[in-house]
């Protein structure tokens, strides 16, 4: 069975369960159709670990007069005045409205964190330097809440994800075309970008002592390889660790315009066995439960022949649930057919490159999310 953990934003308190909520062994723990009366009893089964079958939940039916928004183009308006927010002269960038902008990214991955964690792989319409740091900062929004971190205590790790690179934007984006040797002033600007990022910050009025802390040392390693002050695991906070993992992982799969991106579960490995010194076991774990073999937005062949894109985690991280988008045959679906790839015959045979997705709408991939709950986000953060 293809089980999917709840998430924030799925269910609302004082209306009847649309499916039976299980543990992680199976186990019923209440049956469709139950009531959750307090916002604090379903923040309680959250936390615990509860599950319900994605499959049996296609045919969900919207309550009553409630909006729906697309989390595809939420996420485009978002990069969007984040380019203009970064855009700017540093010495004229605004400390609150990043914050505005970090508010926002939590806002959508607790409306549907699929479709956000999948844009890491799929949105690619930005400059590379805007949408990496924006990639990143969902990668930490999504592991530090898996972390138990609360909202409040992941804000200013989310606006350091969002403005790690702030001293470097322009190499960034000379970067992605270059594919020659860096030149010595290249790996001097790069090396002291995160010492020089935090104090631009500063000046520009940032106090937040974890915001400070993400962009100083978001290169550091805990075996003690990273740069600039080779600190090692016990001088490094939670969440420097944590960006400095979503950032490495956000790069090895992006595209470069001379080579194709890391295909997901190669750029996991790569970073949870050769390279898994430079990550610590409780964060490796996260990643894991997160990410996965087949993180959303990963383009798959199945035993079937249909070429496929992953749409929702589930409780096993080799089987998740996917949409077709074409036929064995290699004829496009009208409305791509969801699939369980539980069953052999859906099975995951082989993975592929987003490239793949071209010409298709993404918004045919993720249901709507609830406006209310974007609202609610966003007064949250008010």
């Amino acid at each position: 069975m293809a089980w999917t953990r709840l998430v924030p934003g799925r269910l609302k308190p004082g209306q009847p369960l649309p499916f039976s909520l299980l543990d992680r062994h199976g186990r019923v723990l209440l049956n469709c159709g139950f009531v959750i009366q307090q916002e604090e009893q379903l923040a309680r089964l959250i936390e615990r670990g509860a599950y319900y079958d994605e499959i049996e939940t296609e045919g969900d039916v919207v309550a009553a007069g409630a909006e729906r928004v697309c989390i595809q183009e939420i996420i485009v308006g978002i990069i969007h005045d984040y380019e203009r927010v970064l855009d700017c002269p540093l010495d004229a960038l605004q400390p609150e409205i990043v914050l505005d902008i970090a508010r926002r990214v939590q806002m959508v991955c607790r409306l549907d964190p699929e479709p956000a964690l999948a844009c890491i792989q799929l949105q690619r319409a930005s400059r590379y330097s805007m949408r990496h740091a924006f990639h990143t900062a969902v990668l930490t929004e999504i592991l530090l809440s898996r972390l138990d971190r609360d909202d409040a205590q992941r804000l200013p790790a989310v606006a350091g994800a969002l403005t790690m690179n702030v001293m470097m934007l322009g190499l960034q984006d000379a970067l992605y075309h270059q594919s020659t040797a860096l030149t010595p002033e290249q790996k001097m600007q790069i090396v002291v970008h995160p010492r020089d990022g935090a104090r631009a910050l500063a000046a520009r009025g940032v106090d937040d002592p974890v915001w400070l802390d993400v962009v100083e040392h978001h290169h550091e390693m805990p075996d003690g390889s990273g740069y600039t002050k080779r600190l090692k695991e016990e001088a490094l906070s939670l969440e420097s660790q944590v960006v400095s993992l979503a950032d490495r992982y956000c790069a090895m799969v992006a595209e470069r315009a001379y080579r194709a991106g890391t295909l997901p579960h190669l750029a996991a490995k790569e970073l949870l066995s050769r390279q898994g010194s430079t990550v610590a076991p409780n964060l490796a774990a996260a990643f894991l439960k997160e990410i996965g073999l087949y993180p959303p937005g990963t383009v798959v062949t199945l035993n079937n022949g249909e070429i496929a894109v992953v749409v929702r985690r589930t409780l096993n991280p080799a089987q998740p649930i996917v949409r077709s988008l074409r036929a064995p045959s290699g004829v496009r679906y009208e409305s791509p057919p969801k699939r369980q790839t539980s069953k052999a015959v859906y099975g995951i045979r082989e993975v592929l490159g987003p490239e793949l997705l071209r010409g298709f709408d993404l918004t045919e991939l993720w249901p709507r999310a609830e406006a209310e709950a974007a609202d609610d986000a966003a007064a949250a953060g008010s």
